[in-house]
């Protein structure tokens, strides 16, 4: 899980408060998970700035899931929730937080393009 600081439950990896009002935030996620491989949007509550995913794996074509809502911010910025977990398995070898960096990685580029 990757979440603003001081979320509950314990976090794997913490999120920054992004300087962007909440939807456009939430309109870099969701290009981010669109231009992700073997990526499939499962549910969207646009109301709601959430959405989540369903991601398969490349050799066996396992399902994982990656949830996403935005939250609104101090000073006009925004939050970010992202939540990625396997659905078969105990062990994931990494690759759930490897995703959730990659995505943090491409979403922090996604809102610095838009900034300009």
């Amino acid at each position: 899980m990757a979440a603003p600081a001081g979320f509950t439950p314990q976090l794997d990896l913490v999120t920054p408060i992004y300087a962007v009002p909440p939807g456009r935030l939430y309109a870099v996620v969701l290009a981010t998970a669109a231009a992700q491989p073997r990526t499939f949007l499962a549910a969207e509550d646009e109301a709601g700035l959430r959405a989540q995913w369903v991601v398969r794996s490349r050799v066996l074509n396992f399902p994982d899931l990656v949830a996403a809502q935005v939250l609104p911010g101090s000073a006009g910025g925004s939050l970010l929730v992202l939540y990625s977990r396997s659905v078969y398995g105990y062990s994931d070898f990494g690759a759930n937080r490897r995703r959730l960096r990659s995505w943090l990685a491409a979403i922090g580029a996604g809102v610095e393009r838009t900034s300009r």
